[in-house]
């Protein structure tokens, strides 16, 4: 089993359980931190530790399978940062024998969105309050092999409900589209969402999007969610007080 993970100051990294483990009769036999079996994801120069790149959610990409055999250990994930970067990394992890299993995979870093909450429409107008991000979401739970890949879709959100969908097919296109989980205009500074048209910057907490990715829902204070169109960006539902 592989765990990959990201911390506040934005580092990646792989953890192999199974190479952590003692031996259940031997005197160390208990629950203590271990650095066997981690490892840095990212290395190099530019891969600095920087509360500002925290790493603020993970999720699987689908990734393209081809006829090399080999392929049976790829992976492919993204990474949004608090920045607002998002980093797609690709890599080879075999599994196939116990050997493979305990062996550390090689990622490399792709291609990086500089910025997916930019607004794209409106570049010249003041700049907008988004407030922060809070999370990214897949159709994909499990990473997959397969070369049909009509909704590779990564969609992010932040505390404002602001939302920016990607094509993990072709990263190197960027954001292809933006909307309010909220508003109904996608520059709006403030919140009517909920009752008394409070002011309010941080409703959204969490977000999740359906297997086929056409559907993304966006929920968090209030007891509230929202679900809206992942081609369209209309919003087609609503609950309030959601126990």
């Amino acid at each position: 089993m592989r765990i990959i993970t990201g911390d506040e100051c934005g580092i990646l990294k792989e953890s192999i359980p199974e190479v952590s483990r003692v031996s259940a009769d031997g005197k160390d036999a208990k629950l203590s931190a271990s650095t066997d079996g981690v490892s840095r994801i990212e290395l190099g120069a530019e891969m600095k530790m920087s509360r500002s790149r925290g790493i603020v959610d993970l999720a699987f990409s689908q990734k393209q399978s081809s006829a090399l055999k080999e392929d049976a250990g790829s992976l492919s994930f993204c990474a949004l940062r608090s920045d607002g970067s998002l980093d797609h990394f690709e890599g080879y992890a075999p599994y196939n024998s116990k050997e493979d299993r305990i062996c550390g995979g090689t990622y490399r870093l792709s291609n990086t969105i500089k910025n997916v909450f930019e607004d794209k429409e409106s570049p010249s107008e003041p700049k907008r309050i988004i407030g922060r991000p809070i999370g990214m979401c897949s159709a994909y739970q499990y990473q997959n092999l397969s070369n049909e890949t009509p909704h590779n879709i990564l969609a992010c959100c932040t505390s404002m409900g602001y939302i920016s969908v990607v094509n993990a097919n072709s990263n190197e296109k960027g954001v292809v589209a933006q909307y309010n989980a909220y508003s109904n205009g996608n520059n709006s500074s403030i919140i009517t969402y909920t009752g008394g048209n409070i002011v309010n910057r941080d409703i959204a907490t969490a977000m999740a999007m359906s297997d086929d990715a056409s559907k993304i829902v966006v929920g968090g204070r209030e007891r509230t969610a929202t679900m809206l169109d992942t081609e369209t960006g209309l919003r087609t539902w609503k609950v309030s007080i959601l126990a």
